[in-house]
């Protein structure tokens, strides 16, 4: 015979607003739920009615848990139910929103990321769009009430992007995630901006992996599944252009006679560094020599989307011999590496990455330092016999 229904209260005395309360259903379940007094009114017999909202949290758990597995699960989701209380009542006493607050505080965290990401107009969307494809991987949930994007969440989420991923990316994903929090925060529908004060270091130094002077040569030898992306690559190798520049390189852009490159950058197109001069070596000479020439609003190389041009980067590389992680983001750094280890000025290595100072330059004499050592102890040791100390 079933248990008579009766009612359990988890967070005693009179200084809640909101109670964490379970309802005993059958079978020792207990459905969690929310008890806010409202206050009261007078009814028209003239009796006084006490007025409550109640918000079931759709958490459910064992009365009587009977093994450590099932004692876990009942702390796991008593811990949800009564973070989502303090989050209820952090919305009465420090917003003073009352039940209309709650009521907004009801939407799926999930829905508004998104909704974010669609009307995201910058030129970093893709930031954004793997940031959250991340988050969702760290939710593993179909819903996400904001109540629950607290303090140890959002902790939780930015060691989740530390131990996955690797270099600036963690840096990039979590400031995109700290935006939206802020804006969410703005928008009221985070009560408080757990995201604001925590951040991830960003590494010193370049953590991209470099093309050797010797490893660049091995390229042009080496089997390539498409001509276009080969010669655009070995093109940005040469001019540190980024992807997005050299796939919208015209012929506009390119004086032969005098081995020279004019371009706005796309990234940053409104700073003062926007449009950049590029002398031309040989080797970006002979890549441009193979091309046929077309009209000044044609473009020079007709290449994939940057996945598809990365994946045949990856396996072109594989061929070559070359055991390291190449993206097409390599090919500037390695330039600009390239250049400092044949002792380029520095400013002048600026000014053909069109950086707006020399701050963003100084990561590659890192990589330089780090190539520069690894040269020295590439030396073979000589075994010297010892000597006579002088008299």
């Amino acid at each position: 015979m079933a248990k008579k229904s009766s009612i359990l209260t988890y967070s005693k005395g009179r200084q809640y607003k909101v109670k964490l309360r379970g309802k005993v259903r059958a079978k020792g379940r207990i459905t969690l739920y929310l008890d806010q007094y409202v206050g009261t009114t007078i009814s028209k017999d003239g009796k006084k009615k006490t007025i409550r909202n109640l918000e079931y949290l759709k958490i459910d758990i064992k009365e009587n848990p009977k093994n450590a597995e099932e004692r876990n699960e009942y702390i796991e989701r008593l811990r949800l139910a009564e973070s989502i209380r303090s989050q209820r009542e952090k919305i009465l006493l420090t917003k003073g929103e009352g039940l209309r607050a709650i009521h907004l505080k009801k939407i799926n965290f999930l829905d508004y990321f998104q909704n974010y990401l669609d009307s995201y107009k910058n030129k970093d969307i893709r930031l954004v769009r793997a940031c959250f494809s991340h988050f969702k991987d760290y939710v593993n949930a179909d819903f996400l009430l904001p109540a629950e994007v607290t303090e140890d969440f959002v902790k939780g989420f930015k060691e989740h992007l530390e131990e996955n991923l690797n270099g600036d990316t963690p840096y990039n994903y979590f400031t995109k995630f700290k935006a939206l929090c802020k804006k969410a925060y703005r928008a009221k529908v985070l009560v408080e901006n757990f995201a604001e004060h925590l951040s991830i270091s960003r590494p010193d130094g370049l953590k991209k992996e470099i093309l050797s002077f010797e490893e660049i040569k091995s390229l042009p030898g080496a089997h390539c599944g498409n001509n276009e992306v080969k010669m655009a690559f070995l093109f940005c190798l040469n001019t540190g252009l980024r992807f997005v520049d050299v796939n919208a390189l015209t012929w506009k852009n390119i004086d032969l006679k005098a081995k020279r490159l004019r371009k706005r950058q796309v990234k940053v197109k409104r700073s003062s560094k926007a449009l950049v001069t590029i002398d031309l070596n040989e080797t970006a000479i002979a890549v441009l020599r193979l091309r046929t020439k077309g009209q000044p609003d044609d473009q020079v190389f007709s290449l994939p989307t940057l996945e598809g041009s990365n994946k045949v980067l990856k396996n072109w590389v594989r061929r070559a011999g070359i055991e390291k992680h190449i993206t097409w983001h390599c090919a500037r750094h390695s330039f600009a590496t390239n250049l400092l280890y044949y002792n380029a000025n520095i400013k002048t290595v600026s000014d053909l990455l069109g950086h707006s100072g020399l701050r963003h330059t100084e990561k590659y004499t890192h990589a330089v330092d780090e190539l520069k050592k690894t040269a020295v102890n590439s030396l073979p040791p000589i075994e010297i016999a010892p000597l006579k100390k002088a008299e």
